[in-house]
């Protein structure tokens, strides 16, 4: 049981005005932590996305409708990332239709992971 929940139980069930009182301003503090969170949460998501923009933006600028490899787009783009970086990095861009996924074979490894622009 959560706090939350608790505090609606006391307030159904307990004839005494007090205890519903305690109980109600026990939710007010935790709907005011919540949305504290939020707004922070909200703040860090924001340094987040500024901070990854510049990197998508290089990587993005690198893919062309030949699909390359994570470790090609960061070579090509100059950036400092880890090849599984890429994925998450190119999340937006894959649901918006701007770039496809795309196995590549590569000599020695089989088959990978390739990003590539779609054709017009």
């Amino acid at each position: 049981m959560t706090e939350r929940e608790f505090f609606t139980k006391v307030i159904e069930t307990v004839e005494d005005v007090e205890l519903k009182e305690f109980a109600e301003a026990g939710i007010a503090k935790i709907d005011k932590a919540n949305e504290a969170r939020k707004v922070k949460n909200a703040e860090k998501a924001v340094a987040k996305e500024a901070e990854k923009a510049p990197i998508r933006e290089a990587i993005f600028a690198v893919i062309t409708t030949e699909g390359k490899t994570a470790s090609t787009l960061i070579e090509e783009a100059g950036v400092e990332i880890k090849p599984q970086a890429i994925p998450s990095l190119l999340k937006p861009l894959i649901e918006a239709g701007q770039v496809i996924k795309t196995d590549i074979k590569v000599k020695g490894k089989g088959t990978v992971r390739g990003y590539a622009k779609p054709e017009a």
